[in-house]
């Protein structure tokens, strides 16, 4: 069975672009979920870098139907005393326009 954790450099990049909230975009559905949870994009990504800061797990998955063979990662950290289900992709990685995409980040149920 294939190895589905990221390796240091994709922990890297992911960490890096969330530390800047400027380099993070969000689907719409994303947005909604975080207003519904009385969270700021500003939240998720303190929990994104404290999440690899911890050491905790990371899943990496390949994508279907809109982004189909995209790779994602994927992380279930506690914010405010719930589980959260959280999906991302770097985009445009290396490039001056490069950002990551946050696509999930719901109350895992």
């Amino acid at each position: 069975m294939a190895d589905n954790s990221p390796d240091a450099s994709e922990l890297a990049d992911i960490r890096r672009l969330a530390s800047d909230s400027s380099l993070v975009q969000l689907t719409t559905t994303v947005k909604y979920d975080l207003m519904g949870a009385g969270l700021t994009k500003d939240d998720l990504c303190e929990e994104i870098v404290a999440w690899i800061d911890g050491g905790e797990q990371v899943k990496k998955v390949t994508l279907r139907g809109e982004h189909a063979g995209q790779v994602a990662y994927v992380m279930k950290p506690r914010i405010n005393k719930s589980l959260f289900y959280l999906k991302l992709t770097l985009c445009e990685l290396g490039e001056s326009d490069e950002y990551l995409l946050v696509i999930s980040a719901h109350p895992d149920h």
